[in-house]
């Protein structure tokens, strides 16, 4: 069960950010995610207050991921670390008015609903416009973390590497294997089965990662009018470049949405936007990109296993069929994957070779 409200806290909160005056007419709880953040739209009057806010509750939670390690209790919200770093670059993130980690809760510019996801949605004719806006975006965050590195920011202090991609394929076998079949695979055939996978981790073992959102995906990104504002940015690390593009353009019913012409005219924008920013990619590129995707798709499976069957969190189960299909053709089109492949058919049949 969740938790309550703080609502004595909130209430001396937003006087603390808009004045004595200013109160709470109404706390309205939003529609959570994968996380143990949880979310409250507050509507507010008086003094300097907006009419609404949303405060982010904390309770608790580690406020980085869990296979990154992180910083002490005391350490600054990576939220506001982070954010305070794209907002100097002039990046469309949501504003703080009150940062109040000690109390467990931060207050938020109110962005909206409209995800990128429910905007494509309900008009499939703005996916081109919305979704190269959300391209040309990511190559901007490239070159502001490539031109502007910053220490004081957790971000470069992160990095999505080998070892990261490992654990998460081995992720993938406990809970998208194991989790979902109620049993353990045996020891030899485990390990033979993430050996094979190896291909995957490569684009993660490069020395050239770049500024990452980690979870750029159409439910990360809100539609104002035609601009994009930013969301969930808490765990930007260093990672290859094709991977944020690659959850852009992959992530569970995204295909619904992105045709492959479009899936290909996109990558075409990012590759030209890069080079015209003076960055080009090194070869190889389009490996990279189904790489990423597919260790991005392996992972999900993995995740929804986890949070369904393990932390019994209904609903995630529903989206697999479309992760499955994505994974599916990515490893159609990577040959050097062709023996995890076979070993997976038996476990994930999903993801088995068509047959003649």
């Amino acid at each position: 069960m969740a938790a309550p409200i703080p609502n004595e806290a909130l209430a001396h909160g937003v006087r603390a950010a808009f004045g004595s005056a200013a109160r709470i007419v109404v706390a309205t709880p939003l529609a959570g995610d994968a996380s143990n953040r949880r979310y409250v739209r507050l509507a507010l009057s008086g003094g300097t207050a907006p009419p609404t806010v949303v405060a982010m509750l904390l309770d608790g939670a580690r406020q980085i991921s869990d296979e990154l390690g992180g910083p002490d209790a005391n350490a600054e919200v990576p939220f506001v670390n982070v954010g305070r770093y794209l907002a100097a670059h002039e990046l469309p993130v949501p504003g703080v008015y009150l940062a109040r980690s000690s109390e467990g809760f931060l207050l938020l510019e109110d962005v909206g609903d409209t995800t990128l996801w429910r905007a494509v949605e309900a008009a499939p004719a703005r996916a081109a416009p919305l979704f190269a806006a959300a391209v040309d975006l990511l190559v901007d965050l490239q070159v502001i973390g490539t031109r502007h590195p910053d220490t004081t920011c957790v971000a470069f202090s992160q990095r999505f590497d080998g070892r990261l991609a490992r654990l998460e394929l081995e992720h993938f076998v406990e809970h998208g294997i194991e989790t979902r079949h109620g049993r353990k695979l045996p020891g030899r055939e485990r390990d033979e089965l993430l050996a094979a996978l190896a291909p995957v981790v490569a684009p993660f073992e490069s020395a050239a990662l770049v500024l990452a959102h980690r979870d750029y995906m159409a439910w990360n990104l809100h539609v104002q009018g035609e601009r994009l504002r930013v969301i969930d940015f808490q765990d930007a690390l260093l990672a290859p470049d094709a991977f944020d593009l690659a959850q852009l353009l992959t992530d569970r019913t995204t295909g619904t949405i992105v045709s492959p012409a479009l899936e290909e005219t996109l990558i075409a924008r990012f590759v030209a936007g890069r080079a015209a920013a003076g960055l080009p990619l090194t070869e190889g590129f389009d490996d990279r990109y189904r790489l990423c995707g597919l260790q991005h798709a392996l992972k999900v499976i993995g995740r929804f296993y986890f949070l369904e069957v393990v932390k019994k969190k209904p609903g995630y189960l529903a989206y697999l069929p479309a992760v499955y299909a994505v994974a599916h053709r990515l490893l159609a089109s990577l040959p050097a994957l062709a023996p995890a492949r076979a070993l997976m058919a038996p476990h994930v049949p999903e993801l088995a070779a068509e047959t003649s």
